[in-house]
């Protein structure tokens, strides 16, 4: 079964060829949706050639959660990937994350970069580190990485109506609209 793999990108040209590339490996059996966030550097004209893309393009910066949120309500399918135009996720390992199957209960799963980190070797992992165990423990949770862009979920487990966010906060909505409606993520590292 097909997925949409949902890409927000803001400024990203220097990461543009790279992540065709990558996305190449999926273009036969996936719709690749990339929502511009309304950039200024050129990243949507590099896109609009590529066929196996379906660009959405905001006018203006309107913040991550927008783009993420119109690129869910736009998704062709109901399984969908997301993952950051920044190249933070390698694209060729987009595939480490499609393994949704209802038939064996994995309906949500979420990538990791810090399983094997320590949380001190830096002020921003320590702030994740600390705000994904204060989520884990509001939510009841298991998370190691609440804000890594990876993620992978049936579209209708997400009610569009109640996402609120705009920014970056996208990620932990997600996680706790999903929580909601299913009893685990499963974490890839």
């Amino acid at each position: 079964m097909p997925y949409t793999i949902i890409i927000p990108i803001h400024n990203e040209e220097t990461n543009i060829p790279t992540l065709l590339e990558g996305m190449e490996l999926y273009a036969k059996n996936h719709e690749i949706l990339i929502i511009d966030d309304g950039s200024t550097d050129g990243s949507a004209q590099l896109l609009i050639d590529w066929s196996f893309i379906n660009l959405i393009k905001l006018e203006n910066n309107l913040g991550k959660g927008i783009a993420i949120r119109t690129g869910i309500e736009n998704a062709k399918y109901n399984k969908i990937v997301i993952t950051d135009g920044d190249l933070e996720l390698d694209p060729k390992e987009i595939n480490q994350l499609m393994i949704l199957d209802k038939m064996t209960g994995i309906k949500c799963v979420f990538g990791s970069r810090y399983e094997d980190i320590n949380p001190f070797e830096s002020l921003w992992e320590f702030g994740n580190f600390f705000f994904t165990g204060l989520f884990n423990t509001v939510q009841g949770s298991n998370l190691s990485d609440a804000l890594c862009c990876g993620k992978a979920f049936f579209k209708n487990d997400i009610d569009l109506d109640t996402l609120r966010s705009t920014g970056f906060d996208i990620d932990v909505e997600l996680a706790a609209t999903l929580l909601k409606k299913i009893s685990a993520i499963s974490i890839i590292p």
